[in-house]
């Protein structure tokens, strides 16, 4: 049976470990070496085990996840099961909308393989941006990019499952009845004129034969 813990029940690293860089990969691309060096000092790593759930969907979520080394499994509880929705690897960010505007989880991320996280919360990113103006602004430019990406996808699947609605009046009103909106409705030696192929001639007895 797999066991489930939670970050806090997470190890905490030994100090005599080295500190693994952050990756110049995704949101951090635009970032150099130094600038690299200096965010790292303002959040935290975390070594995470197997099994780890990081994220639990519908909870208050303020933390943004680099994903250093290892692989995370996102998913959604949907009709009462877990969805699987994607997976992160390393390079890769988690939880960037709830830094800038925390609330609840909309995804349940758990670690699959051994994962090394780097993560900060709101006042650390508030820090950050304070002193030092340009790598901030270069990790602010590799957020938006990142949620414009997201956006663009969204846009695309909305697209791709939209169904045009069906026209409605407004109660009490009523559709003009024109030549252009009325289908024309051919009476019956109408239709059997245009069945000849040629406008012929058709002569019906009235007579009636006793």
């Amino acid at each position: 049976m797999e066991v489930t813990r939670t970050l806090n029940e997470a190890p905490e690293k030994k100090s005599d470990e080295p500190v693994p860089a952050l990756p110049p990969l995704g949101i951090l691309a635009g970032l150099c070496d130094q600038s690299l060096k200096n965010l790292s000092a303002y959040g935290r790593y975390d070594r995470i085990p197997a099994g780890t759930e990081i994220i639990r969907e519908g909870a208050m979520q303020d933390r943004f996840y680099v994903v250093v080394a290892g692989q995370l499994a996102v998913s959604s509880r949907t009709g009462g099961k877990d969805v699987p929705l994607s997976t992160a690897k390393a390079g890769e960010c988690l939880g960037e909308v709830s830094l800038l505007e925390p609330g609840p989880a909309s995804a349940t991320v758990r670690v699959v393989e051994e994962a090394t996280l780097w993560s900060m919360d709101i006042g650390d990113l508030r820090a950050y941006l304070s002193m030092h103006a340009g790598g901030a602004g270069a990790l602010l430019m590799g957020m938006a990019s990142c949620l414009s990406q997201r956006l663009r996808q969204a846009n695309k699947l909305i697209g791709k499952h939209h169904v045009a609605p069906v026209e409605t009046l407004p109660e009490g009103r009523e559709r003009a009845i024109t030549a252009s909106n009325t289908p024309m409705q051919l009476g019956f030696f109408d239709r059997l004129t245009k069945s000849m192929g040629r406008p012929k001639k058709i002569h019906i007895s009235t007579k009636i034969k006793m």
